[in-house]
């Protein structure tokens, strides 16, 4: 698996450094408003998501997998002004349409998806405790049956609100999209949308076992 993010050439965010960040797999107990140690979480990830593309019309995919999540050192050793800065730095999931075949989900390797925790503006309603998650990431699309290798330009934003314990294992998500979010083709890189992502709602996870994180690759 991949170990560190150095030859990244585009960061959207700080880089985490991976220096004494050791991987946390499961079991795990994550104590709720407790900042952690620095770590990478290896953690599940389901998500449901709509893509239309021209000519063949849309559908809504259901995925399954893992991300790794590195989390910075926190900058108090309090939870109540603790900021936590996260990069992912790997991440596959696996979905069938019926429609346009299996799509497999990874990260972009040329740009660094990078995220952050912190405190949020309270709003009514909310745990005045509770912290906000945000991270900009770099997806691929890879649609075997239609020949297609898809990357979004614009950041899809996964963002996690009521965050009350970090990593937020468990929480449901959605991906901010204004409207349509274009993805392109790897062979047309320069051209137009070869297709649009309109929707994406995620639940995050809890941990994994090592024997859980099935490497794409394998």
């Amino acid at each position: 698996m991949e170990t560190n993010v150095t030859d990244k050439k585009i960061a959207y965010g700080p880089e985490v450094d991976l220096q004494d960040c050791p991987n946390v797999y499961a079991p795990q107990n994550v104590k709720p408003f407790t900042p952690p140690p620095t770590g990478i979480d290896n953690l599940g990830i389901s998500s449901t998501d709509t893509f239309s593309v021209p000519g063949l019309g849309e559908a809504t995919v259901d995925f399954k997998g893992w991300v790794r999540v590195a989390r910075s050192k926190p900058t108090e050793d309090t939870w109540e002004n603790a900021e936590v800065y996260t990069n992912l730095i790997e991440m596959y999931m696996r979905g069938e349409s019926e429609a346009f075949g299996p799509i497999i989900v990874t990260l972009q390797p040329e740009i660094l998806s990078t995220g952050m925790i912190r405190n949020p503006r309270v709003s009514e309603g909310h745990d005045t405790r509770a912290k906000a998650c945000r991270m900009a990431v770099a997806a691929q699309f890879e649609l075997p049956k239609l020949g297609l290798r898809l990357f979004n330009r614009e950041p899809i934003e996964l963002t996690i609100d009521n965050v009350k314990s970090i990593p937020p294992a468990g929480s449901p998500g959605k991906g901010q999209i204004y409207f349509v979010l274009p993805l392109f083709s790897r062979s047309d890189p320069d051209g137009k949308p070869a297709a649009y992502l309109t929707s994406l709602k995620f639940q995050m996870g809890t941990y994994l076992t090592p024997g859980e994180m099935q490497s794409p690759k394998q």
